[in-house]
């Protein structure tokens, strides 16, 4: 029975640890790190954004940032014929808005005062 015990306690170690696939932004909002490393995307506890392509931004991130009542992300789109661009989602009332181009962007009050950073470095900073 200890032998079993400690097996099992171990494969619940190792499973625990290489799971960590998923980190918090702000509120219900979490940006999940697919299996391969490097493709990142937003989800929403408790809503289904399968339709959206897996990712409540209908894309991979590229870039994110945030604050205690936005999160703004570069997007990649996931279905070709929509269009790339920045992503605004209120973290507050879950409203998305966009894709915006950089110029539009950068307009748009919700943007300012926010640190953007390359998704892997958000990643490491969540």
């Amino acid at each position: 029975m200890c032998l079993l015990t400690s097996i099992l306690a171990l494969s619940l170690l190792v499973a625990a640890s290489g799971c960590e696939r998923q980190h918090t932004i702000v509120g219900d909002f979490r940006l999940e790190q697919f299996e391969d490393g490097q493709t990142y995307y937003i989800h929403k506890r408790g809503q289904d954004d399968s339709p959206e392509g897996g990712s409540i931004i209908g894309g991979t991130v590229l870039k994110l940032g945030w604050s205690s009542k936005y999160i703004v992300a570069e997007r990649h789109s996931i279905y070709r014929g929509d269009p790339d661009g920045w992503m605004i989602i209120d973290a507050q009332t879950g409203v998305i808005t966009g894709p915006f181009t950089d110029e539009d962007f950068r307009k748009h009050p919700e943007a300012q005062g926010i640190q953007i950073y390359e998704v892997s470095e958000a990643w490491k900073r969540l």
